[in-house]
């Protein structure tokens, strides 16, 4: 029996308080690491290497190399990126970058706008930096045929300003053993993964419990790119019954000056209406880039 194996049969032999007191384990652990990585960002530095965030040195590589620090170039990233750097550590490293700048909308994680092809891809936006983060089977698997990349590896593209400063077909970046790991753990029907410090997108629009959840606190935008969700909202009123334009142009002017959204105010001045919203990603929120065949 493998080691995946022996862990799997150690999960599904966990009875649920032994589950629950480890999930609070790893969340208090999980809050601890991103207070660290908050407090290191506010001084300017990285909690990895504790260096300042424009600090480069081609002898000391670091995570903190993706934000561009000057004098960086891309020809020094093909010796870091022939390593397993370990793409969840990475990807937690953008979210949380992305999630001190603006919660949510920074983070397009969407599955629904996921390619069919790929496994995973994210698009994650910080400043003037974008970066995406995508592998699918035939990366999880190797590429059989190929002297570059005949093993298991994830793609990453790197644009700053909108222009590429890495595209994803520059490097072939290994998984670590860690990262296959949790890649198959995450099979498994009771195992649930979650960005608990820097949720993205498909936290608030796929997944109905934390949309509710949100919902109840959602505010109008003071500018539109802010925004992190758009709602359409289709309001029927029952048979015989009508709202007046002068009611609907004072909800609309509550709303402006109370920030509260003009749906929740249509519950609360017509409860007896049939309120149905769809909601979708703002503009603002960053488009998924694919990868293409070449």
């Amino acid at each position: 029996m493998n080691k995946f194996e022996d862990i799997k049969n150690f999960i599904n032999n966990l009875t649920p308080e032994e589950i629950q007191e480890g999930n609070r384990e790893q969340e208090t652990e999980n809050k601890r690491l991103y207070l660290e990585f908050q407090e290191a960002y506010s001084k300017g530095c990285c909690s990895l290497c504790g260096m300042k965030l424009d600090y480069f040195s081609p002898d000391e590589t670091c995570f903190h190399w993706f934000l561009k620090p000057s004098g960086i170039k891309k020809k020094y990233f093909k010796e870091y990126l022939s390593e397993d750097i370990g793409f969840f550590k990475l990807e937690s490293y953008f979210r949380w970058l992305a999630h001190i700048e603006k919660p949510f909308r920074n983070i397009n994680d969407l599955k629904s706008e996921t390619t069919e092809s790929k496994l995973l891809e994210t698009t994650i936006k910080y400043k003037n930096i974008e970066w995406s983060l995508n592998y699918g089977k035939s990366d999880l698997e190797g590429h059989k045929n190929s002297k570059n990349a005949n093993f298991p590896h994830f793609h990453l593209q790197m644009l700053v300003d909108g222009l590429p400063f890495i595209r994803f077909n520059d490097f072939h970046i290994p998984f670590s053993k860690e990262d296959l790991f949790n890649i198959e753990l995450l099979k498994e029907e009771n195992v649930l993964f979650q960005n608990s410090q820097a949720p993205g997108m498909t936290d608030i629009l796929e997944n109905p419990e934390m949309l509710e959840k949100i919902d109840e606190h959602l505010t109008v935008a003071e500018n539109e790119e802010d925004a992190s969700v758009h709602f359409g909202t289709m309001i029927k009123m029952p048979e015989g019954k009508t709202m007046s334009g002068d009611k609907i142009a004072e909800i609309i002017e509550e709303s402006r000056r109370t920030k509260k959204t003009v749906r929740h105010l249509m519950k609360e001045h017509f409860p007896e209406a049939n309120i149905v919203s769809e909601v979708t990603p703002a503009d603002g929120v960053p488009e998924k880039k694919k990868r293409k065949k070449r």
